[in-house]
């Protein structure tokens, strides 16, 4: 993780990948050098946000390139070495590194040169959280990230529709930057932004306990209260940079008119990471980070309308006046509406190795409801289905039923995105069951079919294999290939909330990805990776394949625990290293 800061391009393994060779591009601008964008695809502006100086894209793809050089160096931004052509097929994969540092922010862009593209980008921290993406049906992707932590990032392209060349180019900019490049393509003025709440004395009274509460725990106010008035069933995020080693309160107080609000702590494709479940006018979660990274938090107006105030706490943080790094932006903006949402997750399956079974479907329920579709699907092949809530969602159900009316999967986590997977063993007819349990609203659902063979090496088969190899597709992409100094292991949860540890042998100065992968009946494994008796990495997204990633800096015996925590059954690990 030591090299310069510059681009690296990743080897794709895989050729259904479909990545061509690339091609360094120089493009002339001011300053006689390479060429690069900034994105907004992670949909906020930062406190040093400015606009797009009246400059609009003009000519191909490579004349924007020079445009696009010149914005950014106005906003102070550095190219980070020339721009690249590559070439993808359609749904082909690629992926980039950007050796991130601290104090800094990244733009990042690509820009299509082919009619009838539809480029997607994601960009995913050192321990592979999504920290921004851009999905929008376009050609010219873009975000910008101020990471806050040093490492690898990863940026992921994928063409979702049509094919051919494309320019890739990443600048450096200044902390707390976030030039607006949506004015740029075109895409009008920005959405006005809230008005801001005077604290009232009531709800400063229900703050002033809640924070006595609080010091008793060491927990210092780092941010806050920051309030906004909302109108019932807005949201609002602000970007949040943790620390390791630390843990965090946030809170949501509602004040004169809200009956409801909701906080949550998400990553940057919306996972949810800890949830506010109570149904009153205040909220309050906490999250102890084992790695350092970018997150999102969300606040909403659940109920009723008027103002809303946000706050931030510490343990253990330094006394107020003292230099400290900044936990929460200054600024928000709108969440993703449910149609990026569901595209979101959409090229997410697509990128694993799905196909899309017919188009997305739409439905609608009230809460405590549900609706049955029914589905045909074949024996000795895979599939997966999932489905997305709007804003109004708070917890959205899934469950498959086969014809006998048994369950053989389901997704019952507090969240407004559910999947379910199946690898049926005798075609036949299966119900999908869709269930409002918490809050009301819209949805979007979608069926995959995992169109290669469902056996392996290991004797692995059915759900756990297409399950380890959908992850292991991702990690390829990024330049993860099996550890051939490491024997991959089996496990079995013998009941729900079972936990075991396995020692792991880790070299220094490489980079890590340990997978665990459940079978028929494991819903979600919960995996940490410990050196001695302190947390390391965890993966904490709530589904049956996690991966922890870790870069050790010497050699050294790691324990890999992994817990049963949603059902029991079969389980296989395996550990991948990165090229450097």
């Amino acid at each position: 993780m030591s090299r310069p800061l510059a681009l690296l391009s990743l080897a794709l393994v895989l050729a259904a990948c479909g990545a061509s060779p690339r091609r360094q591009v120089f493009v002339t601008g001011p300053q006689g050098n390479g060429g690069y964008v900034g994105p907004q695809g992670n949909r906020y502006t930062g406190p040093q946000g400015n606009g797009g100086g009246g400059v609009v894209a003009s000519g191909d793809s490579r004349a924007q390139l020079g445009q696009l050089d010149q914005l950014l160096r106005q906003r102070g931004y550095t190219a980070l070495g020339p721009a690249i052509h590559g070439s993808l097929v359609p749904n082909g994969l690629i992926a980039y590194a950007v050796a991130a540092t601290p104090g800094a922010c990244y733009a990042i862009f690509a820009l299509g040169d082919q009619p009838g593209q539809d480029l997607n980008l994601t960009v995913t921290d050192p321990s592979a959280r999504t920290i921004a993406y851009d999905v929008r049906p376009d050609s010219h992707p873009y975000a910008v990230v101020c990471p806050g932590v040093s490492g690898r990032l990863a940026a992921r392209l994928q063409m979702l529709a049509g094919e051919g060349g494309y320019y890739y180019a990443v600048y450096q900019g200044p902390s707390n930057s976030q030039p607006d490049l949506a004015a740029f393509f075109g895409a009008g003025q920005a959405a006005p932004q809230v008005q801001s709440a005077q604290l009232d004395q009531a709800t400063n009274q229900r703050i002033t306990a809640a924070e006595q509460r609080l010091t008793g725990e060491r927990f210092r106010r780092v941010y806050g209260p920051i309030g906004m008035v909302l109108s019932e069933g807005m949201t609002r995020q602000f970007p949040a940079t943790l620390q390791a080693g630390t843990c965090y309160a946030f809170a949501s107080f509602g004040g004169p008119g809200a009956a409801d609000t909701d906080i949550t702590l998400v990553d940057g494709s919306g996972n949810e990471i800890e949830r506010d479940v109570e149904t009153a006018a205040d909220g309050m979660i906490r999250y102890c980070p084992t790695a350092a990274g970018a997150y999102n938090l969300v606040v909403k107006m659940y109920t009723g309308n008027g103002p809303l105030f946000t706050l931030a706490y510490q343990q253990g943080a330094p006394e107020q006046g003292a230099q400290q790094t900044q936990v929460v932006a200054a600024t928000s903006t709108a969440t993703a509406g449910l149609e990026e949402n569901f595209r979101l997750l959409d090229g997410d399956m697509r990128a694993r190795g799905y196909e899309n079974m017919g188009d997305a479907q739409r439905g609608q329920l009230a809460e405590a409801a549900v609706q049955d579709y029914p589905i045909e699907l074949e024996g000795g092949k895979c599939y997966a289905i999932l489905a997305v809530g709007d804003n109004g969602v708070r917890d959205l159900d899934l469950l498959l039923v086969d014809g006998a009316g048994a369950t053989v999967d389901r997704d019952v986590e507090q969240d407004p995105r559910p999947i379910v997977r199946v690898c049926p063993t005798r075609s036949g007819s299966f119900r999908m069951q869709v269930k409002m349990f918490a809050g009301a609203g819209n949805f979007v659902y979608g069926a995959y079919r995992w169109p290669r063979g469902v056996r392996g090496p290991f004797g692995l088969a059915g759900l756990m294999y297409v399950r380890l190899a959908e992850v292991t597709q991702l990690l390829s992409v990024e330049g993860f290939q099996p550890d051939a100094d490491f024997t991959p292991a089996r496990g079995t949860f013998r009941r729900e909330g079972e936990d075991h540890s396995h020692t792991v042998a880790l070299r220094g100065g490489m980079c890590y990805s340990v997978l665990v992968v459940g079978g028929d009946g494991v819903n979600d494994i919960e995996a940490t990776l410990l050196q001695g008796t302190t947390p390391v990495a965890n993966d904490g997204t709530r589904n049956a394949f996690p991966s922890v990633r870790h870069c050790p800096t010497a050699n050294g015996n790691f324990t890999l625990k992994v817990k049963a925590v949603s059902g029991s059954g079969a389980y296989f690990y395996q550990l991948f290293t990165q090229t450097q």
